[in-house]
């Protein structure tokens, strides 16, 4: 580059940057903004594993023979739909299924397992868990062992917590030949 007469080649070079800046502040504030909101993004999560969806799954069923109502319905997200085996209909109202917790915390449900768990994996952040969940309650002296089928669909949530966003409890059926 030539220096204009009377100037250096280094004040031309200022120059000329000052003039840019100044008639075209969009070449430096799109890719300034661009660069800030990109070191603003949350970081991509690995998606989940199956080990790690049935250890996600483990850790809230672990909740629910503690007797502790909040702790149970804090496996939920506040927007789940439930379909309790003792009803009919569907509910994504939180009272109604904080209802159903109340009544089976009443139950003092304990020794909780689940025989042949499926997970199946629905993307980065959601998979399902689906099994046979064995427990006992309390029915006067005794203690039963109850037994029902149970899908729940986990979600992870913006904030990075794992919760059942789906939930479908329904007692087995009766074998042919037993009442």
């Amino acid at each position: 580059m030539m220096p204009l007469a009377g100037k250096s080649t280094h004040t031309n070079l200022r120059s000329i940057n000052q003039e840019v800046r100044m008639r075209h502040p969009s070449f430096i504030a799109v890719p300034s903004a661009l660069l800030l909101a990109a070191c603003q993004q949350p970081a991509a999560r690995p998606p989940v594993t199956e080990a790690e969806a049935a250890k996600i799954a483990t850790a809230a069923e672990a909740n629910f023979t503690t007797g502790d109502l909040g702790k149970i319905m804090d496996q939920y997200a506040g927007n789940a739909v439930m379909i309790d085996a003792a009803t009919i209909d569907p509910s994504a109202d939180r009272k109604i299924q904080s209802g159903w917790a109340k009544n089976f915390v009443s139950m003092k449900p304990a020794d909780y397992q689940v025989a042949g768990r499926h997970i199946q994996l629905v993307g980065p952040d959601a998979f399902i868990s689906t099994g046979v969940e064995r427990f006992t309650v309390e029915a006067g002296a005794a203690r039963p062992t109850v037994s029902a089928r149970f899908t729940d669909v986990f979600q992870r949530q913006s904030d990075g917590k794992w919760k059942i966003i789906n939930e479908h409890v329904s007692m087995p059926p009766t074998p042919t030949g037993q009442k």
